[in-house]
């Protein structure tokens, strides 16, 4: 599939499809989301939404929480202007999932919440739509964000800033548990986001758990392929073998184990994918993909 970017025709990253969804989520333990309906930046600190000293000090403030900040605003930036700006704070790592709601008049006020302060809040879905990171976000991103805000009544749904993998889009993230899907049509993202306000984790098109390392999701997302039936998030909880959390492990092992007291040892490694265009408008690059390698109970 060709795009014109910059005035020539180039093909859109997300139009190579055969590199394995399971293991490429962003590897976040945690998200600081707020609300920004102006024009995004290639990202949330590239100087078009915060005033420099308060960039610092919220990239800062979220550092030091281990937090990922996203800007997010409501599809087709509906609602108008609202002098209290929405944040959402969530933690995503398996067994302390929780996700709360602050509403702040000023920016420079986040730096000082109190984490455990915010209202409690309903999973909220995220679809990446930072066209200015890369094209193809905005194109398939935005009407999915759409179609699925029309299916809720409360603001449950919002469009985001870049989050990792447009290569994948349409992306969606489904906070606070973190899981992470891609190439979903608007039917299945309905679908995984029903799921989660039901308390399962729906398969269809999952990349992974945030918290984890690309090992670790592989070995999650096995599992719940091979239960045949979706279940909690926190059903399952994950170890991976050390030295298999490193970025550039091309290997690894993780042990899933079910609450029941079932367990399965999976064994993942990297293989290389033909070259591939990473990003819109950039030129191809080598590529490699996570495949499950065995799996077998422990």
């Amino acid at each position: 599939m060709l795009v014109r970017y910059r005035g020539a025709m180039t093909v859109r990253c997300s139009s190579f499809v055969d590199e394995p969804l399971p293991g490429t989520a962003t590897t976040e333990r945690g998200w600081l989301c707020i609300e920004n309906d102006a024009g995004w930046g290639r990202d949330p600190f590239s100087g078009e939404t915060f005033p420099a000293d308060v960039g610092d000090a919220i990239e800062s403030f979220a550092a030091a929480h281990d937090l990922r900040v996203l800007l997010i605003r409501r599809p087709g930036r509906a609602g108008g202007f609202r002098a209290r700006r929405r944040v959402f704070v969530a933690r995503s790592v398996a067994g302390e999932t929780a996700l709360r709601r602050f509403e702040v008049e000023d920016y420079a006020l986040i730096p000082s919440l109190d984490l455990g302060a915010g209202e409690p809040a309903e999973p909220m879905a995220l679809v990446c739509t930072n066209g200015k990171r890369d094209v193809c976000c905005a194109v398939q991103g935005r009407p999915l964000a759409a179609s699925l805000a029309g299916c809720y009544a409360d603001p449950v749904v919002w469009e985001c800033s870049h989050t990792g993998g447009h290569r994948f889009a349409p992306v969606l993230i489904v906070l606070p548990t973190g899981y992470t899907y891609g190439r979903v049509t608007a039917g299945e993202a309905k679908e995984v986001f029903d799921g989660a306000r039901a308390g399962v984790v729906s398969t269809t098109g999952l990349r992974g758990r945030s918290p984890l390392p690309p090992v670790g999701q592989v070995a999650e997302v096995a599992v719940r392929e091979a239960l045949g039936a979706a279940v909690g998030p926190d059903v399952l909880r994950v170890t991976v073998e050390p030295g298999a959390e490193a970025k550039n492990a091309d290997e690894g092992e993780a042990v899933v184990r079910h609450e029941d007291g079932r367990a399965w040892r999976v064994r993942a490694r990297a293989e290389e994918l033909p070259p591939r265009v990473a990003s819109c408008g950039k030129k191809p690059s080598p590529a490699r993909g996570w495949r499950v390698a065995s799996i077998s109970p422990a």
